[in-house]
């Protein structure tokens, strides 16, 4: 079953919440909110907030609890995307075969859009109930988007471009830039739920190994990151030994999981042949 096809109620959910906060996002200045709103609905599998919604089904929480969250890391994903396709880092002209922001806006557009979905998020997210639960929210969302998390693996991938890279130090940069957002999104799902203890650590393992397995796997379909420093066959390996522990993790939180798992099988079917 194909990945839309099987997260089709959860698609249509974040689709949604996300067009209501946006929507609240279009009076003046309108020409800010429609640089937003062109990034927020140019395509993407939601791979995060997807996650974020099947961890709290799995521990037992309900899909109105999570939602806006999910749609706040959604937002500051598509955030780091905007600023990484700016000339000072990527420098690219397409976005999932749309042209990036600053291509049909400008560079000063695109950066305060970035700015404005990075500031949007923590607004949705102060708005979860109850307030305690908002608050461990913003706090973990916010280290896993800073300098220990995203940010800072993003520095040291750009400090490291010209320099020799070893293997431990593409670790580092794949934990934090690619992972520290993906294990986020997992953990989100589980306070959204209210989950503790053993439920709350099976969530941390399985998000950490779904997370390092999704860069795994797309460094093998673009032949990049892992395989400068592994043959095929063990970057393959460990995507599999990753994916291995994901499922493992996902079984420990009982029958409701079946999304997790769905998750880890779709990511072992992206492995090239």
């Amino acid at each position: 079953m194909k990945y839309e096809r099987f997260f089709k109620k959860q698609l249509r959910a974040i689709e949604k919440e996300l067009r209501r906060i946006m929507k609240t996002r279009q009076a003046r200045p309108r020409s800010i909110h429609r640089v937003m709103q062109y990034a927020v609905f140019t395509g993407g599998k939601r791979f995060r907030p997807v996650l974020t919604l099947a961890v709290c089904e799995a521990c037992g929480g309900k899909m109105r609890d999570v939602l806006p969250a999910a749609c706040a890391i959604e937002m500051i994903h598509t955030y780091s995307l905007i600023h990484d396709d700016l000339p000072a880092l990527d420098n690219d002209d397409l976005r999932r075969g749309q042209p990036t922001c600053h291509k049909k806006f400008g560079e000063a557009a695109a950066i305060l859009a970035g700015d404005g979905l990075l500031t949007l998020a923590f607004e949705v997210l102060s708005e979860v109930k109850p307030a305690e639960r908002a608050a461990e929210l913003v706090r973990r969302v916010s280290t896993a988007s800073g300098t220990h998390g995203m940010i800072g693996g993003q520095v040291e991938d750009i400090e490291t471009s010209r320099k020799r890279l070893d293997l431990s130090t593409h670790d580092f940069i794949c934990h934090n830039k690619t992972g520290a957002l993906i294990r986020v999104s997992a953990a989100a799902g589980a306070i959204a739920a209210g989950a503790k203890g053993g439920k709350s650590a099976a969530v941390a393992r399985y998000g950490a190994a779904i997370g390092l397995a999704f860069q795994v796997v797309d460094d093998l379909l673009d032949r990049d990151g892992y395989c400068r420093f592994l043959t095929r066959q063990e970057t393959v390996k460990k995507a599999m030994r990753l994916i291995a522990t994901a499922r493992r993790e996902a079984g420990r939180l009982g029958p409701k999981a079946g999304a997790l798992v769905y998750l880890a099988d779709f990511l072992e079917s992206r492995i090239p042949c």
